[in-house]
């Protein structure tokens, strides 16, 4: 059992039965699927992943179907939408077309893309597995800086990629991260004019989260430089007719927006996913043993579970809903209009955080300013001692000594 912010995460005993996660949902809700498998491993970063082996990523794949099997048979019905991260998930589309097929999806399907494995063949088998939402995980152009971050591919395979997936995809994302520690007012400055010049449905600028687990390791942050970067940043998509659809993303006018964050309610499967449903929170497990033996007991993979009471429930919705930069003022989400989540309205706007904007309350630049700042210790507050606690899975089991203890 763990605590953060007054949320008790528990392991449960017994694990939920898939009709009780079906009946903690009010609505239908969005879809998610994590493949954690990755030929290299990026140092710096803190999600769920393990080096592929095509035997190991076959096996998973089954229990994933498995998982999902659990689920669709405890929830008639569609989902709004289905989101496919990792990890890389490239690494086993053949073995996701089975499962793809049998979902029930009613919006779009939305899947990480490394950019090498964008390559012309592969952007035509995405969209024959009825992908129409790509996001292409750039972090940058910048020589230096992929070798600093260790990133497979190049300046020009990103490109290429890019120009590939806007020939083929309806919505399609590049991903950047800054505050690298390499002249990154410049270097993101850069990378964005590029995007904006293709013209990318959005783009998306994420600060490099350190967290402690992670070969990177802990590091400084600078807040106001970070803020004065990413009004400038606002200021140069504006020059390119691009609107700021969150805190850190970029839309360009009229186009969709690609979105995982900032669903309100979702069903996560697979190793180290997650799913809200207002009054609960469940991770699954990390491990991909443990993630299998439970799957191969009858019992739904859920290593964590928290309740959350009214106000808890209401404020963690409230915090996600401002990452996109607005609030409803009146909504037909009892969570939104909660007193809790009118109370931090306005709050928000007594510190001017935010002012209303016809029938909304948009953060204001400061706000911007003080949602990053939120956001990241948020992050380093509560999902890094989680996850890290979850990322323990994968350690060895330790091994008997001669005298009857461990080494």
């Amino acid at each position: 059992m763990s605590r953060r912010f007054g949320i008790r995460f528990d392991a449960p005993d017994p694990a939920p039965s898939p009709q009780a996660v079906a009946a903690e949902f009010d609505a239908a809700p969005g879809l998610y699927l994590h493949i954690p498998f990755c030929q290299s491993i990026c140092p710096f970063c803190p999600y769920n992943k393990v080096r592929y082996e095509a035997d190991l990523a076959a096996d998973y794949l089954r229990n994933l179907e498995r998982e999902a099997s659990m689920h669709l048979a405890a929830r008639p019905g569609s989902f709004p939408s289905v989101y496919v991260g990792g990890g890389t998930p490239t690494l086993c589309l053949d073995e996701l077309a089975g499962l793809l097929e049998r979902l029930p999806i009613t919006g779009e399907r939305a899947i990480e893309v490394l950019p090498p494995h964008l390559t012309g063949p592969r952007a035509k088998h995405l969209s024959a597995l009825g992908f129409d939402y790509v996001s292409l995980g750039v972090q940058s152009f910048n020589e230096q800086v992929l070798r600093q971050l260790r990133r497979p591919g190049t300046p020009d395979t990103s490109r290429t990629a890019i120009e590939t997936a806007l020939g083929t995809f309806d919505c399609v994302d590049v991903d950047l991260i800054f505050d690298t520690g390499y002249d990154d007012r410049q270097t993101l400055l850069d990378d964005l004019d590029l995007c904006f010049r293709y013209g990318v449905h959005q783009v998306s600028t994420y600060p490099l989260m350190r967290f402690g687990y992670t070969p990177f390791g802990k590091g400084q942050h600078h807040h106001g430089r970070e803020h004065a970067l990413l009004r400038a940043a606002t200021e140069l998509a504006q020059s390119y007719g691009y609107e700021r659809r969150s805190v850190w993303t970029f839309n360009r006018a009229g186009a969709p927006s690609y979105t995982s964050i900032t669903r309100p309610y979702y069903l996560g499967l697979g190793a180290g996913a997650a799913s809200f449903a207002g009054g609960v929170f469940l991770v699954n497990h990390f491990g991909l043993e443990q993630y299998r033996r439970a799957l191969a007991e009858g019992h739904l993979p859920v290593a964590r579970i928290a309740r959350l009471p009214g106000p808890a429930a209401a404020a963690y919705r409230a915090f996600w809903q401002a990452y996109t930069g607005t609030m409803p003022v009146k909504s037909h989400d009892p969570l939104l209009d909660h007193p809790v989540s009118m109370a931090l309205r306005d709050v928000s706007r007594m510190l001017g955080w935010s002012r209303r904007v016809g029938d909304t309350v948009a953060l204001t630049d400061s706000g911007y300013d003080r949602y990053h700042d939120l956001e990241r210790w948020v992050t380093y507050h509560l999902i890094e001692p989680l996850w890290a606690e979850m990322m323990a899975e994968h350690d060895p089991p330790p091994t008997s000594a001669p005298g009857g203890g461990s080494t």
